[in-house]
């Protein structure tokens, strides 16, 4: 049975609005110009620190306090609720006995509040976050210590990712790969990191493991 690797933001859940308010709020308060949703969306996935050296060419203490900043007021915005996507909670029962776990940028306590809020918590057999491992993605370092949290090999996992470095992070770690294209990832950018498969929504995800399982990389 192969195992799942979910990104969140993106994938599981549709939280750009309050990711793009909550950076806004952080960067007010230190002065530096909001960013746009045509910045943002494609970046979704990296860390707030790579964001910040990537769109504002700032590093150091300044955008560590930013990065703060930034996760207490998210932790405030889904405190007020979160939206999965269609199907979501449903595909996730559907799957119940597969070992899942999150592949989030996100940090591990904020990963799990979010799920926690949107009600999927006790779909994952263990939550993993960003904040653990020294690489973020798209490096191998995040596929790789959620798969041995879950105790299961890379090539009996997949990730499912909506963004291009979710799924070349799976593809380096070599895992098996999914892009939802309903995300905040281009179609072109999903389609260039080239996984393993597609899904236009989440309830496709099932059919999609059945076709991996047997197959070959």
């Amino acid at each position: 049975m192969l195992a799942l690797l979910l990104d969140i933001d993106g994938t599981l859940l549709d939280t750009f609005d309050a990711i793009l308010e909550a950076m806004n709020v952080a960067l007010a308060q230190f002065h530096v110009k909001p960013l746009t949703e045509e910045e943002l969306r494609p970046l979704i996935g990296l860390p707030v620190e790579r964001q910040m050296k990537m769109l504002r060419d700032m590093e150091g203490f300044v955008v560590d306090a930013i990065a703060d900043r930034y996760y207490e007021v998210f932790h405030g915005l889904v405190d007020r609720g979160l939206r999965p996507y269609p199907g979501v909670p449903e595909t996730l029962e559907r799957l119940a006995g597969r070992p899942i776990t999150t592949m989030s940028t996100r940090r591990r306590e904020e990963a799990r509040h979010m799920l926690q809020v949107a009600g999927l918590e006790a779909y994952f057999t263990v939550i993993v976050g960003g904040d653990e491992v020294p690489r973020p993605k798209p490096y191998p370092d995040l596929p790789r210590h959620a798969a041995r949290a879950l105790g299961v090999p890379m090539e009996r996992s997949v990730v499912v990712g909506d963004s291009p470095v979710d799924i070349l992070a799976g593809r380096s770690a070599g895992a098996w790969t999914v892009a939802a294209m309903y995300g905040y990832g281009t179609p072109a950018s999903l389609r260039e990191a080239k996984p393993h498969a597609m899904i236009a929504s989440f309830p496709e995800l099932p059919a999609v493991l059945d076709d991996l399982e047997p197959g070959q990389r």
